[in-house]
């Protein structure tokens, strides 16, 4: 399925908000897209009306694509059971029900984008509730019904806050993602329950993930497209043979001959590769 996403990541926030790894978390998970042959709308230090105009490009462009993915690292919260995700300009020491739509954005918004595109799959990941303590706000995020061929996926379970940082320079629930998005025929639903097991035990139980789906299309982020580990030492076009450009050195002829499907070039092949 030809793959929207739009990849946003807040750190700068006033004072005590502010965070260290939720721009590392989102460039990474862009980058990773990237690989995966998506395309992609990064942004990092959202204010408002940046993430006004990017979730605006975001559903224009939505048009044209058959799948979409929404992540966002950063401050997130629920007032009178509505979920917010906050730009950099949010004032996380006087926030309250009547001020919090000037520079917050509803995660409803976001579903309601999804409604009106007709995607085939929907793809949402919120590591937020980066926990900060406020008079008068619930810390994380109410549960949520996934529209039709949505599914939402969570840092944290409602009522608990998400750690910013702990995994390989990431937090614990973004580390845990990037170790398995890149995994072949590994179902969306399986790749977010083992997300789930790897943050539960990482933190002792004090952190679950928690996710909501209607998916009702299957949906799999890598099915081939990307090498499973780039900790071998060859570069990712080597290891994916349909990418491999040939140099037309003796060894590449061999290899050329071996993908011929054709029994009279294949053979001969066969031979010299075992000479060489």
């Amino acid at each position: 399925m030809k793959t929207l996403a739009l990849v946003i990541g807040n750190d700068a926030y006033s004072g005590k908000h502010a965070l260290q790894n939720a721009i590392n978390d989102a460039k990474a998970i862009a980058e990773t897209f990237e690989r995966l042959s998506y395309n992609v709308i990064y942004k990092s230090d959202c204010d408002i009306q940046e993430f006004a105009d990017i979730l605006y490009e975001f559903e224009e462009k939505l048009k044209d694509f058959d799948s979409a993915i929404f992540y966002f690292a950063g401050h997130g919260f629920q007032i009178d059971q509505e979920n917010y995700l906050t730009s950099i300009n949010s004032n996380l020491d006087n926030i309250n029900r009547f001020n919090v739509n000037q520079t917050c954005v509803k995660l409803a918004d976001i579903l309601f984008i999804f409604k009106r595109a007709h995607t085939k799959a929907n793809i949402v990941i919120i590591d937020a509730c980066r926990k900060f303590i406020d008079r008068g706000i619930d810390t994380s995020f109410s549960a949520v019904t996934a529209p039709k061929g949505t599914i939402i996926a969570f840092s944290t379970s409602p009522g608990e806050g998400a750690k910013d940082k702990g995994l390989d320079g990431h937090s614990i629930y973004t580390g845990s993602l990037l170790k398995y998005i890149g995994r072949e025929l590994l179902s969306v639903e399986a790749l977010f329950k083992k997300v789930r097991n790897t943050v539960y035990n990482l933190t002792a139980g004090g952190q679950t993930s928690w996710e909501h789906t209607s998916l009702i299309n299957d949906f799999y982020f890598n099915t081939g497209q990307m090498v499973h580990s780039l900790a071998i030492p060859y570069e990712e076009t080597v290891v994916k043979d349909r990418n491999y450009i040939l140099k037309g050195d003796n060894f590449d002829n061999i290899i050329s001959d071996l993908k011929s499907n054709n029994w009279d070039r294949q053979n001969p092949a066969m031979d010299k590769l075992s000479k060489t």
